[in-house]
């Protein structure tokens, strides 16, 4: 009887070994097919665009020190469209007189004096990049968005 107890009690413990070892297989192949499953279903990274930018420098403008007094300074002045459309920048360099003359009239608007407050120039800014997005959609050189999504100045020199 020790014998068939002995027996049964090493029986019952290879089947129970037998049933946890079926049982943690299926259960990693269950958690395994679900990784798979969530990896698959992951979108791709994000691989940013290149930045392109398109230059308009060299515009010198004569302008007032203040305003009601006659135009005895000048401003240099340089401006960079950023955009991540190449098409974009080519279609600025055809249009680029236009563009220019649009913010000729913009900084003529100005005096020596408001250029160098801050937000003066960051209106300057928001003017310019709106100038030559207008002029790019009214000659169907941009689509539905806007080319250029930012602006930046390069240069800006005020001489009394």
């Amino acid at each position: 009887m020790a014998k068939l107890g002995t027996i049964l009690a090493i029986t019952g413990v290879a089947v129970v070994s037998i049933g946890v070892g079926i049982g943690g297989t299926l259960a990693g192949m269950h958690l395994w097919a679900n990784r798979a499953k969530t990896a698959a279903a992951a979108p791709p990274p994000l691989v940013p665009k290149p930045i392109y930018f398109a230059d308009l420098s060299d515009v010198v403008v004569s302008l007032p020190p203040e305003a009601d007094q006659p135009a005895t300074s000048y401003v240099s002045f340089g401006i960079e469209f950023a955009t991540t459309d190449q098409k974009a920048v080519a279609a600025f360099g055809n249009y680029q007189p236009i563009i220019k003359a649009g913010i000729i009239s913009l900084l003529m608007a100005e005096t020596g004096d408001a250029l160098q407050q801050p937000q003066v120039r960051a209106e300057l800014i928001h003017n310019c990049l709106d100038v030559a997005n207008e002029v790019l959609k009214a000659n169907d050189a941009a689509g539905a968005t806007p080319p250029f999504g930012n602006a930046y100045i390069t240069d800006l020199v005020i001489q009394d």
